[in-house]
């Protein structure tokens, strides 16, 4: 495994891959309605948050620096992507010079830059890659995040409802909260929510594999 060193350079302003506004018009919630929003932007960050942790990647756009060794191969599968060649500020192997253009290839969409020979290392690439988010997030990923806080919403509804409990004397009923039966049924839950086959299928193809 190659033994990598990212510094960030330029950090992204936000790690958001929905804006408020296309969630809750993916909620159905009208504009004006503002009741929600502070939730609802706090479930926005937490789940762009699960999603970047479970693919492995960060993807929003950043500048950074990044160290390659221990390689094993001439393929260098940057972290953040997609990228532009143009995006590609310097390539240096080894560290403090700087390689020519024609000494190597970029491919935009998968983040990987080959080298056409062997080099000494470390190799060192400074580059911008990442989407400018939340604008450029791709549908699939804008899809997985709803679906996330959907399912987050479902099961506290759930909960909430978990708790209700009624007594019936004749013509009589009488109904209450239970939060006995709510503390238990939160501690049976574990995590809050569950990936769907769905979320899964969309988010396994921008999954970063380490190499």
């Amino acid at each position: 495994m190659a033994d990598i060193i990212i510094k960030i350079l330029e950090p992204a302003d936000t790690f958001d891959l929905l804006s408020l506004d296309e969630l809750k018009h993916m909620l159905g919630i009208s504009d004006t309605d503002a009741t929600q929003d502070q939730t609802l932007q706090e479930l926005i960050t937490r789940y762009s948050d699960v999603i970047s942790t479970l693919c492995n990647r960060v993807f929003a756009k950043e500048k950074v620096r990044e160290t390659w060794r221990c390689l094993g191969s001439r393929r260098v599968f940057l972290s953040h992507w997609p990228a532009a060649e143009s995006d590609i500020e310097s390539v240096e192997c080894p560290r403090g010079t700087v390689m020519d253009p024609s000494t190597y290839e970029f491919e935009e969409k998968s983040g990987k830059l080959e080298l056409f020979a062997s080099r000494s290392e470390p190799i060192v690439v400074t580059y911008t890659g990442g989407y400018d988010l939340p604008d450029e997030a791709p549908p699939a990923l804008k899809q997985a995040c709803e679906l996330l806080v959907r399912e987050e919403q479902a099961y506290v509804r759930a909960i909430g409802m978990s708790g209700i409990r009624s007594l019936t004397h004749k013509e009589s009923r009488v109904q209450f909260y239970d939060t006995a039966a709510t503390g238990a049924n939160a501690s049976k839950g574990g995590m809050s929510v569950i990936l769907s086959p769905t979320a899964n299928a969309l988010l396994m193809h921008y999954v970063r594999l380490q190499v």
